[in-house]
């Protein structure tokens, strides 16, 4: 294997898979990266074993192929410490990368590519393109509510779901619920799966972008992405998801209409003496008046209140004030619209003009 390649290039795909640049004294070929030279295209492979992302550079002089594996933090650092314009001249001999990078030379050891682990034969069932940017929104209006270091190992995650000519994107961690649809123009063979959330993390990261239609390929233990010249594929959570269509509200009566700037406020102000284990206030509601009272551990007490048009049946509830701040900072819609369960025991928020977007939090007991 021998090419040369200039370093600003290099280093530019170096970073954009350097997040899983880690340490593993257990497994140490992670900690490289797989460099493949095939019909003139150099690709970076790195992996963590549950994400892998691969950077596909179009190589402009001559080349030979051939494939081995480097640590990847030395060769970002050689890159770092040469100058931007240099050529970085790689040949592998005798099972040894050599690298040269204007006056200085490096020889480094490697280790056999087919020891690497990588999911060069991907197999899929489904296919679909969307927009990058509609998929991030996606991801922002419901990560937060994804389970972290659950039990129900289900829950850390997010689960996508193609139902009839839309994609369900939900996430809950057991106590709140978020729920993106995004309508499908396209009709793709129906899936359900989990997506960690140490991959949907990643995925995120990967689309600050400039918008574009991103291809995704669903397998039956992996789901694939290509963004640009960039392909990351993360290994899929195996277990069924909660059946989440049993807390969404089939019959939507009452409602409390809200601005989200007003309510937020209240919120945040109520917070400052909440409890720091439970995080819990008191919602009153009656009389075209909305009240929030909060206490803490040191019995110091909080109370905020302002106006609002509802003259229903007097409700009292007690929430985590966090869950609702958090779906609060999520919409970007002036007003929500707030419905309270019939047996009383979680409420559901949804943001007025946009049925595509809707949160489930629990109540607490009182």
């Amino acid at each position: 294997m021998k090419f040369n390649i200039k370093n600003n290039i290099l280093i530019k795909n170096l970073q954009k898979i350097n997040r899983l640049f880690v340490k593993n004294p257990s497994f140490p070929i992670l900690e490289n990266i797989l460099i493949s030279v095939k019909n003139g295209m150099l690709s970076l492979t790195s992996t963590n074993l549950e994400v892998e992302l691969i950077s596909i550079i179009k190589l402009t002089t001559q080349n030979t192929p051939g494939n081995t594996t480097i640590s990847g933090r030395k060769l970002l650092d050689i890159c770092r410490h040469s100058l931007h314009s240099s050529d970085i001249k790689m040949q592998l001999n005798k099972n040894k990368m050599h690298i040269t990078s204007d006056n200085s030379n490096y020889i480094l050891t490697t280790l056999p590519a087919d020891n690497f682990p990588n999911h060069h034969d991907f197999h899929h069932i489904s296919e679909f393109f969307i927009s990058s940017n509609i998929l991030k929104k996606t991801i922002e209006k419901t990560q937060f509510s994804m389970g972290k270091q659950d039990v129900r190992y289900y829950l850390n995650g997010i689960l996508l779901e193609k139902i009839d000519n839309s994609l369900n994107v939900v996430a809950t961690d057991g106590y709140r619920l978020a729920m993106s649809t995004i309508p499908l123009k396209e009709n793709i063979i129906s899936f359900s799966i989990i997506i960690p959330r140490k991959g949907i993390v990643e995925l995120y990261r990967l689309l600050n972008t400039q918008t574009q239609l991103i291809r995704v390929l669903v397998g039956k233990n992996n789901i694939r992405v290509y963004i640009e010249d960039l392909i990351f594929t993360a290994q899929l959570i195996e277990g069924q998801y909660p059946d989440y269509k049993n807390v969404l509200l089939t019959q939507k009566n009452d409602f409390i209409y809200f601005n989200c700037k007003t309510l937020k406020q209240s919120l945040l102000r109520a917070s400052i003496l909440s409890h720091e284990k439970f995080c819990g206030v008191e919602m009153h509601i009656r009389n075209n008046q909305f009240k929030v009272l909060s206490d803490n551990q040191e019995e110091e007490t909080a109370e905020d209140t302002f106006d609002i048009n509802y003259t229903g049946n007097a409700i009292e509830i007690s929430v985590n004030v966090y869950y609702i701040l958090e779906i609060l900072n999520a919409i970007t819609h002036e007003n929500i619209f707030l419905f309270l369960n019939n047996t009383n025991n979680s409420i559901q928020i949804e943001a007025e003009n946009d049925a595509s977007i809707l949160y489930v939090v629990m109540l607490l007991k009182r």
